[in-house]
């Protein structure tokens, strides 16, 4: 079972429900880590395939996109499918963000009403590439996918393999906290100001 007792904390600013948790100090699932490695040495080493309960039906005026990214922010992508195609911004749409520090494949969207489809092939050297084109008659809207499949390589692994493969047992059995870190606040913290304006109505929603 889980350890629902938390180590006593650090008194609260006057912000406390906006301020960052120690992370260290939350209760562990299953007892303290017995093995360490390294995450992320190479994109290669976290890779990323969004998984949508549908596909392209082949018709309408969208034509939606198969990418691989490699160290490539998705909205960054997005911007240049937009200037391949010699559409605003606003007309290329995505499921949701992937990974930068990572080798990622997910679907866009382009509205190419009554257009033919230009050249998507790109440098060998690019950040990513259009590997699948095909027409929908609706645009990719943002949350409209079923997961995200992952693998990830650990590096320069310590500690004994045998209780590591059994510690990854009891978690594909289950599961893990869905604990969160400072990322999910956004960059520089911007979206818990956010958050702080709408509950004392004094900000607009995020």
């Amino acid at each position: 079972m889980l350890n629902p007792l938390i180590p006593p904390q650090p008194p609260f600013s006057a912000n406390a429900m906006f301020d960052y948790p120690d992370l260290t100090v939350l209760p562990h699932a299953y007892g303290q880590p017995h093995s360490r490695g390294r995450l992320r040495a190479t994109p290669e080493d976290f890779q990323v395939r969004e998984e949508l309960d549908f596909a392209p039906d082949g018709t309408g005026e969208h034509v939606w996109l198969w990418v691989r990214k490699r160290g490539a922010n998705t909205d960054w992508v997005a911007r240049q499918l937009a200037r391949r195609a010699g559409v605003p911004p606003g007309a290329v749409s995505y499921a949701g963000l992937k990974d930068r520090h990572a080798v990622t494949e997910q679907w866009f969207s382009v509205h190419l009403p009554g257009k033919t489809d230009p050249d998507w092939s790109t440098d060998p050297d690019s950040d990513f590439a259009v590997l699948e084109a095909a027409r929908h008659s609706r645009k990719l809207r943002r949350g409209a996918l079923r997961g995200n499949a992952f693998r990830i390589v650990v590096r320069e692994m310590d500690g004994d393999p045998t209780e590591l493969a059994a510690r990854f047992e009891r978690i594909a059995a289950t599961g893990v906290p869905n604990y969160f870190g400072e990322q999910r606040f956004g960059r520089g913290g911007w979206q818990s100001g956010t958050g702080r304006g709408d509950v004392r109505g004094t900000g607009k929603s995020a």
